[in-house]
């Protein structure tokens, strides 16, 4: 049986690949291809934290990451072997022209081609695994009791906004406790924004870690509760090119009165990896300014005790 001839927008695939239309149709979807394809690449650096903040920007991204690659792939292949057939027909002038243009192809192609499949693609399952989560609801809750504002979970989009929002209702918060592994930078530094304008403590109850710590750091008073700790790294990258600025978040920390040496030795650490510092290295380098024995607080260490 005769295989059906499949059909994009109009273009018979089967003939395209065969190098059977002309030279100039086929060199001009291969220009447009490769146009939209670094047009896609572009759209996805730029936005991407509005892309990686929802399922359907997730969505989006993987298409823009995968389907005008594929096109890609297909108009340069029509195209080189268009351009081959009409150069033995041209004449010696029209044969060299089309030669340039046939080797301009691989030449374009294959480095963009390259760069796609080994790092634009990959970055694919990551971006859509962070929408998968997303889809089953916030990786995050905040609640307020009176004095005490609980921030728990994962770092994500919508986050600061819930504290700012809680803190606006809630005028009678003193303290904002973070039970957090961390995520998005950006979140936890205008929280820690919001934190440092409304002049509260803050406290960690059991984890502070990663990006959690630019939240802790902006408290008044920041307090290591019984079985809290902080936990650093250098900056993580959601995917190859999402901003990883050290040196930004070096400034950061050390503007909060955090020891140069800490600041220095916290950002040293892998991403994969997590440093733990003990009780009193917290306090010699400003991290904490006070740590609590028990839940009473009966009993409190500061700096000039060590």
């Amino acid at each position: 049986m005769r295989i059906k001839i499949v059909k994009f927008g109009g273009i018979k695939l089967r003939r395209l690949l065969a190098g059977s239309y002309p030279a100039g149709i086929a060199f001009s979807l291969y220009a447009a291809s490769f146009a939209t394809l670094c047009v896609a690449l572009y759209e996805c650096d730029r936005r991407i934290e509005t892309l990686t903040a929802s399922a359907a920007g997730s969505l989006l991204f993987a298409v823009l990451s995968i389907i005008p690659l594929l096109c890609l792939l297909l108009a340069a292949w029509g195209a080189y072997f268009s351009l081959n057939r009409a150069k033995r027909v041209s004449s010696l002038l029209s044969a060299n022209l089309l030669g340039l243009a046939q080797i301009g192809v691989p030449v374009t192609a294959v480095p963009l081609i390259f760069f796609c499949s080994v790092i634009q693609v990959p970055a694919v399952p990551v971006v859509l695994l962070q929408g998968a989560k997303i889809i089953r609801g916030p990786l995050w809750h905040v609640t307020s009791d009176r004095r005490v504002l609980i921030v728990t979970g994962e770092f994500s989009k919508g986050i600061a906004e819930a504290v700012e929002q809680s803190l606006a209702a809630t005028r009678s918060v003193r303290i904002v406790v973070f039970e957090s592994p961390g995520g998005d930078v950006e979140e936890a530094m205008r929280i820690g924004r919001d934190i440092k304008q409304n002049g509260l403590e803050t406290g960690v109850a059991t984890e502070c870690s990663s990006a959690c710590t630019y939240s802790f750091v902006a408290g008044r008073e920041r307090i290591l509760l019984p079985g809290g700790q902080l936990g650093f790294h250098a900056c993580q990258k959601i995917v190859w090119y999402s901003p990883c600025e050290n040196q930004r978040y070096s400034s950061y920390l050390a503007a909060s009165g955090i020891d140069g040496t800490f600041i220095r030795r916290a950002l040293s650490v892998d991403p994969r990896d997590i440093w733990y510092p003990r009780p009193e290295e917290l306090l010699a380098a400003h991290v904490i300014t006070r740590t609590r024995s028990d839940g009473s607080g009966n009993r409190e260490v500061t700096p000039d005790d060590l």
